[in-house]
């Protein structure tokens, strides 16, 4: 029996055992929408480069209820529905069309059968404007597969989320970063058209040193071959020479040419 992804229906008769607190109306086709919870933690750069996490309060009363994501910044986003999943059931996340369209970016994920606590979503801005999350907005969408087996249930890990060094998406490092290697790919270019160049020059000069040679051992066989001959039959035997080693030198560079590399 294959694993099987839940639908409307299903989704609905089991969300309230899934999910708290469960909303009805963020069911989908065969998905449910994650909403902003109480708590976004944003990672903040200090002046001498290291990062630090904040945690901004959402929906507490008199304070406000939503945060801005900057451009080229990151955060975790506690969900608002706490998820349990039994030991025969998997979820897999990914972030809602309405804001990748507005270039917010999530990997996406499972969450593993056993899984009991809220749902901490890094999200980082690749656009070049803020956007707004506010409390209670359907970020991520969750897709429950029901498996033909009992799985090991999740175990948390021992290091709490509060003690991790975050790291930051840092837009302008990498901007630096590619420029500085867009220079050196720049700087290789050069030095292989000079060593085009130099290579060209030594074919060249290589070309007609054997061609000289072909052309003295042609001119040379002749002279051994007919040593009486007289003027001008010396010089047209000469000539008939060297047009040999041309002829011979062509050839040679022809048939080397043509083996298969």
């Amino acid at each position: 029996m294959a694993d099987e992804t839940l639908i409307d229906k299903e989704i609905a008769k089991l969300g309230k055992d899934l999910l708290e607190p469960f909303d009805p109306e963020r069911i989908k086709g065969a998905s449910y929408d994650i909403r902003v919870g109480a708590r976004i933690r944003r990672v903040t750069q200090e002046p001498n480069g290291t990062a630090q996490f904040q945690w901004v309060a959402l929906d507490m009363q008199g304070l406000q209820n939503s945060v801005p994501i900057l451009p080229g910044s990151t955060c975790i986003i506690e969900s608002l529905e706490k998820v349990n999943l039994p030991n025969d059931m998997k979820g897999r996340l990914a972030l809602r069309a309405f804001y990748a369209r507005r270039l917010l970016f999530f990997a996406g994920g499972i969450i593993d059968p056993g899984y009991n606590d809220f749902l901490y979503l890094p999200v980082a801005n690749m656009g070049d404007v803020p956007v707004e999350l506010k409390y209670g907005d359907a970020l991520v969408s969750v897709e429950f597969v029901k498996l033909n087996k009992e799985a090991m249930p999740y175990q948390s890990p021992q290091a709490k989320l509060e003690s991790e060094h975050p790291v930051v998406f840092d837009r302008q490092r990498l901007s630096r970063e590619i420029q500085n290697h867009g220079e050196s790919i720049e700087k290789i270019k050069e030095r292989l058209a000079t060593s085009e160049t130099r290579m060209t020059v030594t074919e060249t000069v290589v070309n007609m040193v054997v061609l000289a040679a072909v052309a003295a051992g042609a001119i040379t066989a002749v002279i051994i071959l007919f040593p009486k001959l007289g003027f001008p039959w010396n010089a047209i035997a000469l000539g008939a020479g060297a047009a040999l080693g041309v002829v011979a030198l062509a050839i040679l560079r022809k048939v080397f040419r043509s083996k298969p590399k």
